[in-house]
């Protein structure tokens, strides 16, 4: 039974449990869990601020105002300035909705360094400039003409991790412990930062004087999203590498949204993965989708993300101006992930291997796109269209297998060499030759004889 004890006149009465027994506790979060609530938290920060009455704070950011004159970058052609602006400014010019750019965000609330960092920034420390750019918000590779110029995006080159370690510092002032209990942040991380937080005063008082902190950065203006890249691979050489992944979505950029927005393909971008994060396999990798438009305009099933990112930094004409171009490549890709890619869900059911063999990997799409990027180079996309016409026709057959995959599988235990490249160039070849009527399935072990 529960025992009951009165302190004295007044007092409240205390129950606890019969001795032996402990409070039933949830299940704490895993790791993953944890990092997705404090991505969403830190996704809100802003809107949560201006709801519990930070308004005064958070003014809308206006034109930015450099501290000097600006100088000229020969390399880039592009203008870099000094500027010094409130926290609360600076977390809405270059919000971390957009900005996971550079690197994914990692557990930077039990890493030593960064939580050093964030305990030395509550307690006053000047934090290092961060570095900034200034894009064209079109989704166009335009340079913007000036710093006060529409439509204007802000993307960090250099101190994405100092903005979420900020981020994380305003959470830690306003939300305290509060963060424990809903299973953002562990116990510990409360302990380490505790006495820093608590000498900010209480939670407006210290919120509000965090958010009118000055922090500098540089501003890179003028600039496409070649320059971005260069000043990102640049200013981070020191750091962890940016990966091949990241640095393809960021440098085709226009194309992925084109492809996300008008094709309505899902697609899963590196760039947002959070630690332990697995990827969907039925979302297309945003990589992935890179190398199979160029794949499909070369009609090249052997491109690979070093060589791709080598050539866009050394190109001097922008990547796909040919609207026709664009129109073609999402057309196709529309095709593959809306239409055969679903087919292949349903023929495919039990099978996972089989069923996200375009979304799971790259080698299949992109060998694909190669195959189909000939048809269009050799005759035009009206006999391109009647060829993936024909596939899907093939993929609604009333058979057990519609793609022959036993026999690809089969075909695959016997390469032994060069596997890599010997696989691409099965799976390019068996569709070229069902494209232009040399078979009437795909014959993937007539392919590999």
């Amino acid at each position: 039974m529960a025992r009951t004890t009165v302190t004295g006149p007044g007092a409240t009465e205390e129950t606890t449990l019969p001795r032996g027994k402990r409070p039933k506790r949830g299940k704490a979060p895993t790791k993953l869990e944890r990092l997705e609530k404090l991505r969403e938290c830190i996704l809100s920060l802003g809107q949560d601020l201006l709801a519990e009455g930070f308004g005064a704070q958070l003014p809308p950011p206006g034109p930015i105002h450099l501290t000097a004159e600006a100088i000229r970058d020969p390399k880039t052609g592009g203008w870099i300035g000094h500027v010094e602006e409130p926290l609360g400014t600076y977390i809405q010019r270059v919000s971390i909705v957009g900005n996971f750019s550079q690197r994914p965000p990692f557990d930077h609330i039990i890493d030593p360094i960064y939580r050093r960092l964030i305990r030395d920034f509550l307690t006053g420390a000047v934090m290092p400039e961060a570095k900034v750019a200034v894009l064209s918000g079109t989704g166009a590779e335009s340079k913007v003409a000036a710093l006060d110029a529409p439509d204007i995006r802000y993307a960090m080159i250099d101190g994405l991790q100092r903005l979420y370690c900020f981020c994380l510092a305003l959470l830690l002032v306003l939300r305290r412990e509060h963060l424990v209990h809903e299973g953002v942040i562990p116990a510990d991380a409360w302990t380490y930062f505790a006495e820093s937080v608590q000498s900010t005063g209480d939670a407006r008082q210290g919120t509000a004087a965090l958010l009118q902190r000055i922090i500098r950065y540089e501003v890179f203006s003028e600039i496409d999203l070649s320059g971005l890249l260069h000043y990102m691979v640049t200013f981070n050489t020191g750091q962890r590498r940016m990966s091949l992944a990241v640095q393809l979505e960021i440098m085709r950029q226009p194309l992925i949204e084109a492809l996300e927005k008008q094709a309505q393909i899902p697609v899963w971008h590196e760039m947002y993965k959070l630690p332990s994060m697995p990827r969907p396999k039925d979302q297309f990798d945003a990589k992935d989708l890179v190398l199979a438009a160029e794949a499909f305009l070369t009609h090249d099933a052997h491109i690979s993300a070093a060589e791709e990112t080598e050539r866009f930094l050394d190109e001097d004409h922008p990547y796909l101006e040919d609207i026709g171009e664009i129109h073609e490549v999402v057309t196709v890709l529309q095709y593959l992930a809306t239409q055969m890619q679903p087919r292949l869900l349903q023929v495919y059911a039990h099978d996972p291997t089989r069923r996200f063999l375009l979304s799971g990997g790259g080698t299949f799409l992109i060998s694909l796109a190669a195959a189909c990027g000939y048809v269009r180079w050799r005759n035009n996309m009206k006999m391109l269209e009647g060829a993936l016409d024909k596939l899907l026709v093939l993929l609604h057959r009333p058979v057990e297998d519609p793609l022959n995959l036993d026999a690809y599988q089969r075909t695959l235990t016997r390469i032994t060499s060069a596997r890599g490249r010997n696989i691409r160039r099965l799976v390019n070849d068996t569709f070229l030759r069902f494209f232009s009527g040399v078979t009437s399935e795909l014959e993937w072990e007539d392919t590999a004889g």
